[in-house]
């Protein structure tokens, strides 16, 4: 399925989003990006969706994907299971003049304000990415030291804040940046995770900067089974595991890895002999920081850690939109 653009003054953003097991979850995000108060007048959007399951869910469930969007739509599916098949499948689909690529989720809605934010912040001298915030939207009311630590949370920003990194849940660059260097996810994080983080390290290093869209923001559907200490221990052990691996590939930082990642099981381990002096959110934060620091190791170690196998993707989408 394929999207056509009439002619239009305006920058051209093609829209990313690589879908899998969610199509409930892709329906609410196609509405809310129908509800834009940006103009087609303003800008050229085109959806491009890479549905990674192989009965081609999302089309299966709800139809005519282009009928659903007040913006032209390209869906294809993508054969290869994994998390950068999917990103990287409609990267390749990106219209050749597109002047910017955004990345969102499957599970997530944008506020009625979302792409001018975007666009606003991308004119800021030396910009070559943005990042906005994201806000959890629980279907159940969390722990409250789930709540307290803002596990769920990026953000707040303050407007044109130069950033480290990003993320694919809300961010946006220029698509001549894509092009010039040749940037693809890193097929080594397929079922890993991480990718994104991996993505745009190697941006930052290739020059330029990466800013904060303060008021693009994105609500993320959290379901309950994401706000318990087994989940939660798995996510912070892949992003230590992350950023070890990311260190090993660029030959760069090994050691302050290292250190890091001592200090973490050692700033964990304090916590919670300590009893989180008194403060449960604070218990459970050692607890995480114990994870994250065996992440670490485990990457120096050279072990990958698989956050998206093919069992663990299903059991997380049990009960998703």
């Amino acid at each position: 399925m394929s999207g056509e653009r009439r002619a239009q003054p305006g920058p051209h953003v093609a829209i990313c989003v690589a879908t899998y097991l969610r199509p409930l979850g892709l329906r609410a995000l196609i509405e809310s990006l129908n509800a834009q108060t940006i103009s087609d007048e303003q800008v050229q959007v085109t959806l491009v969706i890479a549905d990674n399951a192989p009965d081609a869910t999302a089309q299966a469930t709800l139809g005519d994907i282009q009928s659903l969007s007040n913006w032209p739509v390209i869906y294809v599916t993508e054969p290869t299971r994994g998390i950068v098949a999917a990103r990287n499948r409609t990267l390749s689909e990106v219209p050749q003049d597109s002047d910017f690529v955004a990345f969102l989720d499957d599970d997530e809605e944008v506020s009625q304000i979302w792409l001018a934010e975007m666009l606003k912040t991308m004119r800021l001298p030396d910009t070559v990415a943005v990042q906005g915030p994201v806000e959890p939207r629980y279907r159940k009311a969390p722990p409250d030291w789930v709540d307290a630590l803002n596990l769920f949370r990026m953000g707040p920003y303050d407007q044109g804040a130069e950033l480290v990194s990003a993320a694919t849940n809300n961010s946006m660059v220029r698509s001549a940046v894509i092009r010039d260097r040749k940037l693809r996810f890193d097929p080594r994080f397929n079922i890993t995770g991480g990718e994104d983080e991996e993505f745009f390290t190697r941006l930052r290093d290739g020059g330029g900067t990466i800013r904060a869209a303060a008021d693009a923001l994105v609500w993320d559907d959290v379901p309950e089974n994401r706000t318990t200490i087994r989940w939660l221990g798995r996510r912070w052990f892949r992003k230590g595991n992350t950023l070890s691996r990311i260190a090993l590939i660029r030959r760069k930082a090994v050691g302050m890895r290292v250190v890091k990642s001592l200090g973490a099981l050692g700033w964990g381990c304090a916590m919670c002999l300590c009893l989180g002096f008194g403060s449960q959110a604070r218990w459970y934060r050692g607890l995480l920081e114990i994870f994250r620091g065996a992440g670490m190791i485990a990457g120096l170690l050279r072990f990958e850690f698989s956050e998206y196998s093919n069992s663990a993707v299903k059991v997380d989408r049990v009960g998703g939109r």
